[in-house]
């Protein structure tokens, strides 16, 4: 076994302990030395909503263009043999056998023991195929990918994880500083909207990894710090949550925003 994997494969045990490491967030010294690996800079992740009901303009592509046109543009593509958080938490949902994809030219320098290096084709399809089986995508940079992977720039590695509830940002983000929360960035936008349907049967709330939905009155409320993942969309047996978006730019905007921190070719 390479050195490489060795590393990622007693880094992946600390996910063991990423309840507690996103509480630490909250301590005021943490907080303080955290405050520049938390900046943009550093982490910059957009959740991309797959929900059937997601409402776009007539004629405007689905918000899923924007890893579709990522992933056609990266110079290279690896993904995992395994997703992290699946496999350490043990999930019972979905394949843990099923990896998140890295893009960009600092993909080249994951050890293949780790990661399958493919085509932009096959990164097309696994990303499809992670739609088709409920899997909400988070796409962007998060420097603590390229230091477990060993890629030396991290500004030219792009994430897309395919997240269930076992994974890292689903299972805690709710446990840390607002700091943290803050650099998983709503996609530009997105509205997610209560209708009159709501029977106030709390399912969105279980959903939302965020807390960002609550129960005024027996119906749900969606606070103001929705990232707009579509969980709560994709749950709602009465179909009484919309997500939509009114600017047909939002695509473009989205990826500029993402392009100026991260480069993939």
């Amino acid at each position: 076994m390479g050195r490489r994997k060795k590393v990622f494969d007693f880094l992946l045990k600390g996910l063991k302990f990423n309840d507690t490491v996103m509480k630490l967030t909250n301590v005021p010294l943490i907080k303080q030395l955290g405050a520049k690996v938390m900046d943009a800079e550093n982490i910059n992740l957009t959740y991309i909503p797959i929900a059937s009901q997601i409402e776009v303009p007539e004629g405007t592509a689905l918000p899923s263009t924007v890893i579709e046109r990522f992933i056609e543009k990266a110079s290279h593509h690896v993904i995992l043999y395994r997703c992290p958080c699946r496999t350490v938490r043990e999930c019972q949902d979905f394949p843990r056998d099923f990896g998140c994809t890295f893009m960009g030219e600092g993909a080249r320098e994951i050890d293949p023991e780790v990661g399958k290096h493919v085509s932009a084709e096959e990164a097309l399809a696994h990303f499809r195929q992670a739609c088709e089986m409920g899997l909400v995508s988070v796409v962007g940079k998060f420097k603590g990918d390229a230091l477990a992977l060993g890629v030396k720039d991290h500004r030219r590695l792009m994430t897309l994880c395919h997240c269930c509830p076992c994974c890292c940002i689903s299972n805690g983000i709710h446990y840390a500083a607002p700091e943290f929360q803050r650099s998983i960035v709503k996609l530009e936008g997105v509205r997610v909207e209560v209708t009159e349907a709501c029977n106030g049967c709390g399912r969105c709330v279980e959903a939302c990894v965020f807390r960002q939905i609550n129960l005024y009155d027996k119906r749900a409320v969606v606070g103001d710090e929705c990232k707009g993942c579509g969980r709560c969309a994709m749950v709602c047996k009465k179909n009484a949550i919309r997500i939509y978006v009114d600017n047909p730019d939002y695509i473009q905007r989205c990826i500029e925003r993402i392009s100026a921190l991260c480069e993939v070719t």
